[in-house]
């Protein structure tokens, strides 16, 4: 286990792990799923940042929540967007920067 996992383990400890979602890959045809680090607002709009991997060195990627769900059985399911504009994406990356600075090196 790499340093990274090490800390998260430890801020996590006594507390639930991260939340985890499936997200619909339609180039893949199917489902990827994807830890969920932080989540945010901005001008009203949700963002998620999530990645696939719980390591040093792993991609982060911002959905937008388009649309949210409560199921019979109090479940919850979204739906997201990839964000893809690169000034949005510059936005609500540096907004999760500063959110976890302290826990994780992000590069926008």
């Amino acid at each position: 286990m790499d340093d990274m996992l090490r800390e998260i383990d430890q801020m996590m400890e006594g507390q639930e792990k991260y939340e985890k979602i499936a997200f619909y890959d339609e180039e893949q045809d199917g489902f990827a799923e994807f830890f969920v680090l932080e989540r945010t607002k901005l001008n009203g709009v949700e963002y998620l940042l999530a990645t696939q991997d719980l390591n040093q060195d792993a991609d982060g990627y911002v959905f937008r929540v388009t649309a949210e769900h409560v199921e019979e059985d109090s479940e919850v399911s979204m739906e997201l967007e990839l964000v893809e504009d690169e000034t949005e994406l510059e936005a609500v990356g540096k907004i999760f920067a500063e959110l976890l600075s302290d826990d994780l090196n992000i590069e926008v």
